[in-house]
């Protein structure tokens, strides 16, 4: 039902049977996880005007960004009793097909995104889908939960900081529940109110009674209509009580003794009640039949819930990518579809329409086959992609009116306008959650570090967030982050990273490391066309050093192949980014000391990575050298080493070795930076000692 009117008895229906919904799931997961039949559950009890309140403000194409004790709230979106209680039991036919616990609902092609366990995280994702539909010049809300205690992490702060500096049309509500788990709030921050923030970030803040639910509903539809005519964001702050523990295994002992009581009797159902009876409106509703018929609905719904399959173990590893079996799997449906997210084609058309009122001049590509660098490859292989598809989009520190660090982007904001070329805040965190967010809607997101060592401070977005996506709940998050990596230039312990081994560990993440002005074209084309978001680790030595011809438009190096750089059958040679050159000369030296062709194989993408590649020189050459510029311990030669000394040992007849960095900081000095990382001598030295093995 669209946002109406409180004087309407039609909504006033929807909203008390969307608050009684909420109640009696509450009352039966309880009593379910009591009797050990229900894995888990996170109760909302306190907190239902609140959420059914918020979302009742929101029209179909708005988007929710709920967490978990939203329940009200995904019932007024139009989740049923069988979505929710198939995902409380984990079962197959449930959103995240048993792979995400409790309340962490959000189907594919739907304005309900599906949230993760570390709190504030969701908020930047939020800032982005606000960027995408303001993008596609529609007139979007997004609603995004957060609670007390999650307002204290860092991810929180960059995302309100984004939304406030952009005037994104996003409207804000932390659940004051008193207590953060078992912290209270004169613990979690200092301020007197969570509200009196909004105006520091610039926008208002609302504290408003969250257990009165015509309070909320008035807060929250002034603030959704604000949003709406261009007036910006808000900030609301909803005081409630967590009335039951964090999950049900808490028994609040933290709780002083009478806090509870004092807030039970502003119980949120009872006081709606009391509200309508006030209004000589109770009379119209038969509370205790209404009860009944929803207590019925309940149990029917976790009976069925109870009784539906499993998901099948044996596809316990499909949905990682793009690909790999998970795109077969069902996704369910949800229910009424309320709310659908755009499809690609509309994506396309809406971009495509808004991009075109942008005014700026264009300018031409330079022509293939022209002489160029590695980094005018990678620009230009951007500024093309820009060009023929409106769906492209750049975001990062500088990147607009200074053209980033290395002046990647120089010109592109005066080419494509600040809607597509995003500078963004000091904030690694919101660029990469704002990406997932851009991605989710549909668009295509190329996010720059200023240095790779900078992701970091973006890294739970990029390993518990834009990795997880796809395999929980099927939803694609095709976004590339720009990465300027390695050493080389004595630019010292913050800038030289080499950060493949942090990432390769993570299912979700793709990684690609181009060595050649080809690569850096084919890659970038690629990366920007994966569905999965992709690492692109240039090597910042390589920008102006490495020339030659610019690659046909279309070119794309496919991801998950390596290329045989230099043929051999004397050892084979594996490495990526700047240990390739390196290789290739250290293989020249032992070929004219008369020791042998060695075979240097580029694995340009670390994941997927191409086994079949090293097995087949392996098994011509029976000797590996692995070479990497990162640091030795658990970088990503140990996985290739450890993967060949279980699957290649016969056709080994040498140890596997590896020449790598140490395991120490990247000095500024460059005397200091060569004496840690590994050099064509160290190389060469290598090689020669595993063929007289």
């Amino acid at each position: 039902m669209l946002p109406g009117s409180l004087d309407d008895p039609g909504f006033l229906r929807f909203l008390l049977r969307h608050l009684l919904t909420a109640r009696a799931v509450e009352e039966r997961c309880i009593t379910n996880v009591r009797q050990g039949i229900q894995p888990k559950f996170f109760s909302a009890w306190g907190n239902e005007a609140t959420a059914v309140g918020t979302a009742a403000a929101l029209m179909p194409h708005d988007v929710l960004v709920p967490m978990h004790r939203s329940l009200g709230a995904h019932l007024v979106r139009g989740h049923s009793l069988d979505e929710l209680f198939l995902q409380m039991f984990l079962k197959g036919a449930s959103q995240t097909r048993g792979r995400d616990t409790g309340i962490h609902l959000g189907a594919p092609g739907t304005n309900i995104v599906g949230m993760i366990s570390p709190l504030g995280s969701m908020n930047s994702v939020a800032a982005g889908i606000a960027m995408a539909e303001k993008m596609m010049g529609e007139d979007t809300v997004t609603l995004a939960f957060i609670g007390d205690g999650g307002t204290s992490t860092g991810a929180f702060h960059e995302a309100i900081n984004l939304i406030g500096a952009r005037r994104l049309p996003v409207v804000t509500v932390i659940e004051n529940n008193q207590w953060a788990y078992g912290t209270p709030n004169d613990h979690q921050f200092g301020c007197e109110a969570l509200a009196d923030r909004g105006i520091g970030y610039g926008m208002p803040g609302v504290r408003i009674d969250g257990t009165d639910l015509p309070t909320v509903y008035r807060a929250a539809r002034e603030a959704v209509e604000r949003a709406r005519s261009g007036g910006g964001p808000t900030l609301i702050e909803s005081l409630t009580m967590r009335m039951r523990g964090h999950a049900e295994h808490d028994n609040q002992h933290y709780v002083p003794e009478g806090v509870l009581e004092e807030w039970a009797k502003r119980d949120p159902v009872d006081q709606f009640l009391a509200w309508l009876d006030a209004r000589g409106a109770l009379a119209d509703f038969d509370i205790p039949g209404l009860k009944a018929e929803l207590d019925a609905a309940v149990l029917e719904a976790v009976d069925r819930a109870r009784h539906a399959p499993d998901t099948a173990p044996e596809t316990a590893t499909l949905g990682v990518f793009a690909g790999d079996g998970g795109d077969d799997l069902p996704v369910p449906d949800n229910g009424s579809r309320v709310s659908l997210a755009p499809t690609p084609v509309e994506v396309r058309t809406r971009t495509a329409d808004h991009a075109a009122s942008i005014d700026g001049a264009v300018t031409d590509l330079p022509a293939v086959g022209s002489s160029a660098n590695y980094l005018q490859a990678i620009r230009e292989c951007m500024r093309w992609r820009m060009k023929t598809d409106p769906r492209v989009l750049v975001l990062g520190e500088d990147i607009g009116g200074m053209g980033g660090p290395f002046r990647v982007t120089e010109g592109f904001l005066d080419e494509f306008g600040d809607q597509r070329v995003v500078d963004m805040p000091i904030s690694e965190a919101a660029i990469v959650g704002a990406s997932i967010g851009l991605a989710l809607r549909g668009l295509l997101p190329v996010a720059e570090m200023q240095f790779s060592d900078f992701v970091a401070s973006g890294f739970n977005e990029l390993v518990n967030n834009a990795g997880t996506f796809r395999y929980r709940i099927g939803c694609p998050v095709p976004m590339v982050v720009r990465l300027p990596s390695a050493g080389g230039v004595g630019a010292g312990p913050f800038h030289s990273l080499n950060p493949e081994g942090w990432f390769a560990a993570t299912p979700g993440l793709k990684i690609v490391v181009p060595a050649t002005l080809e690569d850096a074209w084919g890659l970038m084309n690629s990366a920007i066309d994966d569905p999965d978001p992709v690492l692109f680790v240039e090597q910042k030595y390589l920008y102006r050093r490495l020339k030659g011809a610019l690659p046909a438009r279309e070119h794309r190096t496919p991801i998950g192949v390596a290329r045989t750089a230099r043929a051999g059958d004397a050892a084979t040679v594996v490495t990526w980014g700047i240990g390739v050159e390196r290789c290739l000369d250290a293989a020249a030296a032992i070929a004219d000391r008369g020791l042998g062709e060695v075979e240097v194989i580029d694995l340009r993408s670390i994941i997927p990575w191409d086994r079949e590649a090293i097995a087949a020189s392996v098994r011509r050459t029976s000797r590996l050298l692995v070479m990497h510029e990162a640091r030795r311990t658990l970088g990503f030669g140990a996985e290739i080493a450890a993967w060949a000394a279980e699957e290649l040992f016969e056709w080994l007849d040498s140890p596997v070795r590896r020449v790598t960095a140490l395991d120490v900081p990247i000095p500024s000095n460059k005397g200091l930076e060569r004496a840690v990382t590994p050099q064509v001598a160290d190389i060469e030295a290598a090689i020669a000692g595993l063929l007289a093995w």
